[in-house]
């Protein structure tokens, strides 16, 4: 009975490696940006990424020659962990910043407001995919000015005024509205 526990923990545990053409072109990203070849953390996501099969095997071999259970289970760590990643229902702190910086003031279910280093721009949606992107104004010293020449002036201060983050506010409640 125990063998075949063993058999079926050992199938199971080995689905993760199905995943390895994938894991492996994302642990070669962990190496993107500039200066991540001298990262220690890019370094241990490349080779967490790149030998979490031969884990699996080792783990496996080794569970059908001394008949333990326990080795077995500890082959399953790679499922689990997949398991984890892509199923826990958490925000990463990125995501969690990406949401409050670019869709942090939503006009309707078609525009939002996004703040970034060249000002705050109105962005609509054209289709499922894409958005209309328009300067709307940018920010210098606690204030918004309002950039002329792109949308009038009073339609540009309607939608600073009426687009609001998570807690209620629009723009003008945290800004100050400068008319040149």
């Amino acid at each position: 009975m125990k063998k075949v526990i063993i058999t079926i923990i050992n199938i199971i545990s080995v689905m993760p490696i199905l995943f390895y053409p994938a894991s492996f072109i994302a642990g070669l990203m962990s190496f993107d940006a500039e200066g991540s070849g001298e990262s220690i953390l890019a370094w241990t996501i490349f080779l967490v990424s790149t030998l979490y099969p031969i884990f699996i095997i080792v783990c496996i071999i080794l569970s059908r020659k001394k008949n333990s259970l326990w080795l077995a289970l500890i082959a399953l760590l790679p499922l689990l962990v997949l398991l984890f990643v892509f199923f826990a229902p958490i925000e990463t702190a990125q995501k969690d910043d990406y949401n409050t910086l670019s869709r942090d003031f939503i006009c309707n279910s078609n525009s939002f407001l996004t703040i970034d280093g060249r000002g705050i721009d109105l962005l609509k949606k054209e289709n499922f995919l894409t958005y209309e992107h328009q300067d709307l104004a940018f920010v210098e010293n606690g204030s918004i000015k309002i950039y002329p020449n792109n949308v009038p002036f009073q339609e540009a201060k309607y939608l600073l005024s009426n687009c609001k983050n998570k807690e209620g506010k629009s723009l003008l409640d945290v800004y100050e509205l400068v008319s040149d």
